[in-house]
């Protein structure tokens, strides 16, 4: 994401998107009420008969009252109501009209008021800017599991199976290795610049020397995994082992925080649920929050209420995808929690 100004001030950032987890982003800072501006295409229909519907570029500004990511498409559409159009006779104010926000193209979001937790989501997409998106493997001699890391989380690309038995295999010099041919054809084909290879056992130490001499160019990582599959790829985002790869992806952050927290609940020095999150918040007792990001939407009054009472005793404040792992044990908690500074009284 390239920002191009935030303005405290005035309640507003203007921005330029360069991935879809920018515009991913982007959904979850706009609220209800908002003031979102930009170029976007009118069609204006025919004056008279034989004469073809066109479409005109214009300048607007909306009122915005949803905003909805299609993953699928890559598309972030914002619907509203006019209240400023130039050239003014295409757009009638008051009238309903959608801003598709695109890569590439500039887009303003005026808020009521412009929080320091909106600020640093900014500046998260900003810093995650530029990075190539990690290719994960995990793998054993029965199959390997493929997997994307983005900033939403885990994508799921392939499953490839060794098709063989016996675990004692042990490919012959001159024959072929179908299974790391396999395996090394579909990790060349997604075509990442960052690939962590994974996995228990001595498999992965076996593809580790298949892949060096049959694509020596190719730069993989390896790391040593107890688990395989999705429980794998959980463990080797969890355990900090990729961050000297790839820094500080959120989904890294995400699992980590969904640690501490279950971590710390047993000895009562973490909060739970909106109620005992505001209750120690207000108190000056959280260290930090983890909240998952439907509630910004759903239950914005009341979440709004929570992040800003955390701001003010300087807690750290983490928004988790609900499609995430990690958003997956969020929400089974209620969807908000946090690690204490100290244990309260309840």
């Amino acid at each position: 994401m390239q920002i191009a100004k935030i303005d405290r001030k005035n309640n507003w950032f203007e921005i330029i998107p360069d991935t879809f987890d920018d515009l991913w982003h982007l959904e979850k800072l706009i609220e209800e009420g908002d003031i979102v501006s930009g170029s976007t295409d009118r069609k204006i229909k025919a004056e008279e008969q034989g004469t073809a519907a066109r479409k005109e570029k214009i300048f607007v500004e909306i009122a915005a009252q949803k905003a909805m990511f299609h993953e699928a498409a890559g598309q972030l559409r914002v619907q509203g109501v006019v209240v400023a159009a130039k050239p003014e006779e295409l757009v009638p104010l008051k009238s309903h009209h959608t801003i598709e926000a695109e890569i590439g193209k500039k887009i303003r979001v005026t808020k009521k008021a412009l929080k320091k937790f909106h600020v640093e989501r900014l500046e998260r997409a900003k810093a995650a800017t530029g990075r190539e998106k990690v290719l994960l493997v995990v793998m054993d001699d029965e199959a390997a599991d493929i997997a994307v890391l983005k900033d939403t989380g885990l994508e799921m690309k392939a499953r490839i199976k060794a098709e063989r038995e016996g675990k004692m295999f042990k490919a012959e010099k001159g024959k072929a290795n179908a299974y790391f041919d396999e395996l090394l054809s579909k990790i060349s084909e997604l075509n990442s610049s960052k690939i962590v290879v994974a996995g228990p056992g001595f498999e992965r130490q076996n593809f580790e020397k298949y892949a060096r001499e049959k694509s020596p160019k190719l730069k993989i990582f390896f790391e040593s995994t107890n688990s395989v599959g999705i429980t794998g790829l959980n463990e080797l985002v969890k355990a900090g082992k990729i961050d000297k790869i790839i820094g500080e992806l959120h989904s890294a952050e995400e699992a980590r925080v969904m640690e501490r927290i279950l971590a710390a609940m047993p000895n009562e020095m973490a909060a739970v649920g909106l109620k005992e999150v505001k209750e120690a918040a207000d108190a000056g007792a959280v260290q930090e929050i983890a909240i998952i990001d439907w509630m910004l939407s759903e239950k914005r009054t009341a979440s709004e209420e929570l992040l800003e009472s955390a701001e003010r005793s300087g807690a750290k404040i983490i928004f988790i995808a609900k499609k995430s792992e990690a958003g997956k044990q969020l929400e089974g908690i209620g969807g908000v929690a946090a690690v204490l500074r100290y244990r309260l009284k309840w």
